[in-house]
């Protein structure tokens, strides 16, 4: 009666390890699909303002050549002064002179047309310290 003693195959350490390193690179994957998909829509948006912003741009040299024109007519101009719209929430700026009897923009930038209400939003969490005497 010889018994022999035989070493199994362990295979239960190893199929630990593999499922957690599956698990570990399957998270990976997914954080990455998620942050891909957020610096995409972050991206079209910058895309969209840029965009939005160099057609008022293009929309004031328009009036800026269509003043100059005006100007070399003889006629006087309306306006100095344009707001032309970019987006819901901005427009820019353009501000005319005259300078011997030609044109030069004084002024060119976006304005916010709302201002943000902080207060309109409420705290998580109340971060002050109270000192009772």
């Amino acid at each position: 009666m010889n018994k022999k003693f035989q070493m199994g195959v362990g295979l239960g350490g190893p199929s630990i390890i593999m499922i957690f390193v599956v698990l570990c690179l399957s998270t990976l994957g997914a954080l990455s699909l998620v942050t891909a998909n957020a610096d995409w829509k972050l991206t079209q948006k910058a895309a969209e303002a840029v965009t939005a912003y160099y057609h008022a741009d293009c929309e004031a040299e328009e009036i800026l050549a269509s003043a100059d024109a005006t100007l070399k007519a003889g006629q006087p101009l309306e306006a100095n002064s344009f707001y032309i719209p970019v987006s819901e929430n901005q427009d820019l700026f353009l501000s005319l002179t005259q300078e011997n009897g030609r044109l030069a923009v004084l002024s060119q930038k976006l304005i916010v047309k709302s201002e943000w209400d902080y207060n309109s939003f409420e705290t998580e969490y109340n971060d002050t310290l109270v000192i009772e005497k």
